[in-house]
């Protein structure tokens, strides 16, 4: 028998003790590790995220006529789709970021942004993002939809007032 402090075991009681010290040791030290290579995956992750936005940034400043190409194409893109496609685009875009179903994505993206970061979760905070940015959102298309389209192109305008009555 040994004599630990002031409490008597008998050896098999003190070998399963031993046996459960080690194990819990090495949880511990497990979870060390997990915690040590969460923190070097979310410094890695904001070094990479922060090269990858110098490198664009130099890019893009020392390549403006590239860029410039880019935007002539994109508006060029844009000016061939017919009114009704960009009245169809315009509701498909507003719809998937602000529409009924969009809660639970905006949901997962706060999620999956906090923790590419290595940010933990605030489930408060998180409903609160949730119920204000969307609207924000939805108030400022909605805005630009009825207040300055019109002026950019009259018949998307008339294409959207016409849905938004029925």
């Amino acid at each position: 028998k040994m004599i630990v402090r002031n409490i008597v075991l008998r050896p098999d009681k003190f070998i399963w003790l031993t046996v459960m010290g080690l194990l819990c040791y090495f949880n511990r030290v497990e979870l060390r590790d997990e915690w040590r290579l969460e923190n070097r995956q979310a410094f890695a992750n904001i070094w990479s995220d922060m090269v990858y936005g110098v490198a664009l940034f130099l890019l893009m400043y020392f390549n403006q006529s590239k860029v410039a190409m880019i935007k002539f194409t994109g508006y060029k893109l844009l000016n061939n789709i017919s009114d009704s496609g960009k009245a169809f685009l315009i509701i498909l875009v507003s719809d998937i970021l602000l529409g009924y179903h969009s809660e639970a994505g905006w949901h997962s993206l706060v999620e999956i942004i906090l923790d590419h970061y290595g940010l933990e979760t605030d489930q408060a905070a998180v409903t609160f993002f949730v119920c204000l940015v969307p609207v924000a959102l939805d108030v400022f298309i909605k805005f630009w939809v009825y207040k300055y389209l019109p002026r950019l192109s009259p018949s998307v305008g008339n294409i959207l007032d016409e849905i938004r009555r029925h």
